[in-house]
């Protein structure tokens, strides 16, 4: 095994804190006995935890976990959550430590994993998301290449398999198979909304970030205002002839994109941070700062429409869109934007948000975007000028 492995102990330590508490969560301050062989997995890793025996959640670890979940593409908050947790676990192997195969039941995840359908990818064979699991998809990718090196055919990634891999040599591959499918469906998709459905979801925060800190009052405000900006992006929609699903809070339904064969998922959320001076505007989608590879291409243009569109519209802060890997991006095929419409903590960004034209602004910013996305670049509108006659006209 790798020297990055997680030890045995590592993982029933984390195993029995998982059953005995679903959703663990450790942060400066505490202390337990999961902590050194926390710290010591994160050492492996290169990261400085500071002492690496002591059972304390010391500033030297807090550092060390913001720096492993910046690296991860997930919410840096300094606090071990589960999706930390989850992000630390597929970080245990490198592809060759353990054999892959498909288990329904228990879908195995991991960097290996991932390595893997990066690798299928750019030799035609893996035509999915890269999402790190090992699913029937990506057992099926393995089947083609197992065909293609005349071994057996059994969809299981072992020595033999991986050997086969890493001997083939083509000088051209077909790129990553996901992404020209997902921009091959926005071009042949004609420039109008009429007819394709949209899942808006809002105030999230409390289903999407567990480990952020929102107050009961925070929460209410966020449903309330975030809820209003979903009602009015929905009303636009539909006016063009789309249809439009709003989910909200508990309601999110994970596949619902999926099973309706949507066309994008946008989800409004509001943000607070510790620093009241905290501010602005920002738009998310899957994919990785440092792993272009990964990123929906889709998800990305959408988000730098929407993103443009609302800091020209609203004159709010543009803090920019950028890339993550947080499970609630990753775990739709369906392309999807999370907008973050401003900062509950920040005076100015919650006067903006309470105003109703500035949340027609963000409803008439993210509808703007949504029509450019499909308008071909040479006929592209200039950023803040789309209105919704102008939309109508599309359709």
């Amino acid at each position: 095994m790798a020297d990055r492995n997680i030890s045995q102990d590592f993982a029933r330590q984390i195993g029995n804190a998982l059953t005995n508490n679903p959703h663990p969560q450790y942060s400066r301050g505490d202390s337990s006995e999961v902590l050194p062989n926390i710290k010591s997995q994160m050492a492996r890793l290169g990261l400085n935890v500071g002492h690496s025996e002591s059972d304390v959640f010391d500033r030297d670890f807090e550092l060390a976990v913001r720096q492993f979940q910046q690296i991860r593409g997930i919410l840096c908050d300094g606090v071990m959550g589960s999706e930390t947790f989850s992000e630390l676990e597929r970080a245990r192997y490198q592809l060759g430590d353990r054999v892959l195969r498909y288990d329904p039941v228990r879908v195995l995840t991991g960097d290996d994993v991932l390595r893997l359908q990066r690798t299928l990818a750019g030799l035609g064979f893996y035509p999915g998301r890269m999402d790190a699991e090992y699913s029937a998809l990506t057992e099926g990718a393995v089947k083609e290449l197992q065909m293609s090196l005349g071994t057996k055919v059994d969809g299981v990634a072992g020595p033999q398999t991986l050997r086969g891999l890493d001997a083939i040599d083509r000088k051209q591959d077909t790129g990553n198979l996901f992404a020209l499918e997902e921009r091959a469906r926005v071009a042949a998709s004609g420039t109008s909304l009429a007819g394709r459905t949209f899942v808006i979801e809002a105030a999230t925060t409390v289903v999407d970030f567990e480990t952020l800190p929102m107050t009961a009052e925070q929460a209410e405000t966020e449903r309330r205002l975030t809820t209003d900006i979903a009602t009015r992006l929905a009303g636009r929609l539909e006016v063009v002839g789309a249809g439009a699903i709003i989910l909200s809070g508990d309601a999110v339904e994970v596949n619902k994109a999926d099973q309706l064969g949507a066309s994008a998922v946008i989800t409004v959320t509001a943000d607070i941070n510790k620093s009241r001076d905290a501010n602005g505007i920002a738009t998310f989608y899957f994919g990785h700062e440092t792993h272009s590879d990964i990123n929906s291409p889709t998800g990305a243009r959408l988000a730098e429409l929407i993103q443009s569109e609302l800091a020209a519209r609203t004159g709010m802060k543009d803090c920019r869109s950028h890339a993550r890997t947080w499970s609630s991006l990753k775990r739709l095929r369906t392309p999807k934007v999370h907008v973050v419409a401003g900062y509950l903590t920040n005076v100015v960004d919650l006067d903006n948000l309470e105003d109703s034209n500035v949340r027609d602004a963000i409803a008439d910013g993210i509808a703007a975007g949504l029509q450019r996305l499909y308008v071909r670049e040479d006929s592209d509108p200039e950023t803040g000028t789309l209105s919704l006659d102008e939309i109508k006209a599309y359709n």
